[in-house]
């Protein structure tokens, strides 16, 4: 929060969190786009936009999507969450995170954020958890509604990292599968290390207030190549291979 005061510098005037600014090859990169007539879901510049994903945030695979939001959700969806469960979102983030986990009828549980990183307080979390949730056979359940909670999900508030290491370990503790919506932070690091890479799965957003934008999209981040194939899957409409029928599952 003190670096937040200091770079308003005391002014009470509303503070533009975002100015899109285009002063490249733009124009040129998106005539050329529409001249190829790839210009969905697929092509040569969403192939590498992954690519160079992958090598600015060090994570092994990444996968484009619509949107952030698109991007949340389809994490959601490869951690395993479903109707009934409950999903660990920080009190402090944008309704994008806990509408990903209501999209598959799953519960947002909100929990505290810290003013020093403003994401999740792993203290404040460890005993929230030792007061509602037991883990029993490697799942952990809430004692309160009998409901998995089947997923922690931490913002990087503003690209600011949260504190990783201590949510890292209170996941495995607790049998939760990590999860960092990193919407607004890419370029962050921690320790030297790009965020994104720590939860078994991260989301990215590149909408108009975003570090780098394409308008809407967003990008979906892993280091496991089963979750990376199947996210492609789900973003591209879940198409079954077949010379003439059209079956999605």
């Amino acid at each position: 929060m003190a670096a937040v005061q200091r770079a308003l510098g005391g002014s009470q005037l509303p503070a533009a969190l975002h100015q899109p600014e285009f002063r490249g090859a733009e124009w040129t990169y998106v005539k050329d786009c529409l001249d190829t007539g790839w210009v969905s879901s697929v092509g040569a510049y969403v192939d590498r936009f992954e690519r160079e994903l992958e090598r600015a945030s060090g994570v092994r695979h990444a996968v484009a999507a619509s949107t952030g939001t698109a991007a949340l959700h389809v994490c959601m969806l490869l951690a395993g969450v479903g109707r009934g469960d409950e999903v660990l979102v920080p009190a402090l983030t944008f309704v994008a995170t806990a509408n990903a986990v209501s999209y598959t009828g799953a519960v947002p549980h909100f929990v505290e954020a810290e003013d020093r990183t403003l994401g999740v307080d792993p203290a404040a979390l460890e005993l929230h958890l030792q007061a509602v949730a037991r883990v029993e056979d490697g799942v952990c359940r809430n004692r309160e509604t009998g409901a998995v909670i089947r997923a922690l999900v931490v913002t990087h508030v503003l690209g600011l990292p949260c504190d990783l290491d201590a949510l890292a370990a209170l996941a495995d503790r607790w049998s939760l599968v990590l999860v960092e919506d990193a919407a607004e932070a890419l370029g962050s690091h921690l320790g030297g290390v790009h965020v994104g890479g720590r939860g078994r799965l991260s989301a990215l957003s590149f909408n108009g207030n975003k570090i780098v934008t394409t308008g809407g999209g967003g990008a979906i981040l892993t280091n496991d190549p089963a979750l990376a194939v199947r996210a492609k899957h789900l973003t591209t409409t879940a198409k079954q291979p077949h010379a003439w029928a059209f079956d999605h599952d």
